[in-house]
């Protein structure tokens, strides 16, 4: 939201997420300069003029009186039409590619719910106080993806839960839902989910993860990365590989123990290097798959923050075409600050 002129000149130094506009002249002034000219307006022709000339002067009045009211009154409709067309507009682009989309307080009510997610709880809708509790109760959510739901919330940072949920007619959902807090006004938090799809290649294949990757990208290859991982593995260094979008292809042990992740879940979770770097303390571009050199600070599964010093390179292949990303991690000791090092 765009701020206004008048949220800096409020007497404060630092303008507040959110400014109510100052009307001038206000309600109470505006109340009192009418009775004010109603009791001049009628008390003086009163006073000096004859019943006709009082009696026209009352109609004129009166249809000043009116015709005011009837234009601020067709002002209120045009804005209500524009404010509605506009969350039309704004629902319509935020929740496009999304199963529901919902806006919630830090408190866990919830503020905005889109048709998305009115079609698939339509009985939640009959209870008094709708909020995040109430629908992961009314979805059977396993009180683990609860814990983990809640913990996302409470930090405040973007993260992502998969679990399951039931909708309709007691349907079972897998998604995948983006918990990302609203900068201005603050205390709001965005919820996004959509359909989970586990492998987007190698289904009819039967392949594991690293297979379908390795079909998809030419950067993975059983063999090499098998060794290379295991002499990455030795020198307790982290290693991931990503494609040209970002998409983390491969994660070794390693880094999936620093941020407390299981072996493999980074891939089959089909995470990209957003969802692992902290978008508010690290360089712009430790987010995207290109050459960069520094310290990124990583966020981990269940919460919390780890120092990191990324040596990232892009891949480029034999059509002078990128294949992606290789970036060897160090974990930054708070107790060793040398031990920043570039392997490269």
């Amino acid at each position: 939201m765009s701020i206004r002129y008048t949220d800096f000149v409020s007497g404060s130094s630092t303008p507040k997420d959110f400014v109510v506009r100052r009307r001038k002249p206000t309600l109470i002034e505006l109340t009192l300069i009418f009775l004010f000219a109603l009791m001049m307006s009628v008390t003086l022709p009163v006073m000096i003029l004859d019943k006709m000339a009082l009696i026209f002067w009352l109609c004129l009045m009166l249809g000043v009186a009116g015709w005011y009211v009837i234009v601020e009154i067709q002002r209120g409709r045009d804005l209500v039409l524009a404010t509605e067309f506009q969350n039309a507009l704004f629902a319509s682009a935020l929740g496009f590619n999304n199963k529901f989309c919902l806006i919630i307080k830090r408190e866990g009510s919830i503020v905005y719910m889109d048709t998305g997610f009115q079609k698939m709880f339509p009985e939640l809708l009959k209870e008094r106080l709708i909020s995040i509790a109430a629908m992961l109760k009314h979805g059977k959510v396993g009180t683990t993806d609860k814990e983990k739901i809640f913990a996302a919330i409470d930090r405040g940072v973007y993260d992502k839960v998969i679990f399951d949920i039931n909708g309709k007619d007691g349907i079972s959902n897998r998604i995948v839902m983006s918990i990302e807090p609203i900068v201005r006004p603050s205390g709001f938090i965005l919820l996004r989910a959509r359909e989970f799809i586990e492998q987007r290649f190698g289904e009819k294949s039967g392949t594991g993860p690293s297979e379908a990757a390795s079909g998809s990208n030419p950067l993975l290859s059983r063999s090499s990365i098998t060794l290379f991982s295991y002499i990455m593995d030795r020198m307790n260094t982290g290693v991931y590989m990503t494609d040209p979008l970002g998409n983390i292809i491969y994660a070794n042990p390693v880094m999936e123990q620093w941020l407390s992740f299981r072996e493999g879940e980074i891939i089959s979770s089909s995470l990209s290097l957003k969802d692992i770097v902290h978008q508010g303390s690290s360089h712009p571009g430790a987010i995207t798959p290109g050459n960069f050199e520094g310290e990124v600070t990583l966020q981990k599964k269940e919460g919390g923050l780890i120092k990191a010093f990324v040596n990232q390179k892009i891949i480029i292949g034999d059509d002078k075409k990128a294949l992606g990303c290789c970036a060897l991690i160090n974990n930054i000791v708070e107790r060793d600050t040398d031990t920043k090092k570039s392997l490269w």
